[in-house]
């Protein structure tokens, strides 16, 4: 489970249930694969968005 995205038990439910996803329609997915489907369940599942990264600004 990636730590960086799944942070909450609900995000945890929605994980497990994602794997099972994708072991249902991807049965032969093995490794990054299977980890790449996993991902895009799970992103699409939570309506995932990474937080906004803002440099911090340097003075001139």
């Amino acid at each position: 489970m990636p730590v960086g995205v799944v942070k909450t038990p609900e995000d945890e439910i929605a994980w497990e249930r994602a794997k099972a996803r994708a072991r249902e329609e991807y049965p032969n997915a093995r490794g990054k694969q299977f980890y790449s489907i996993v991902m895009a369940i799970y992103k699409k599942m939570t309506h995932y968005t990474p937080a906004s990264r803002h440099r911090a600004e340097i003075p001139r």
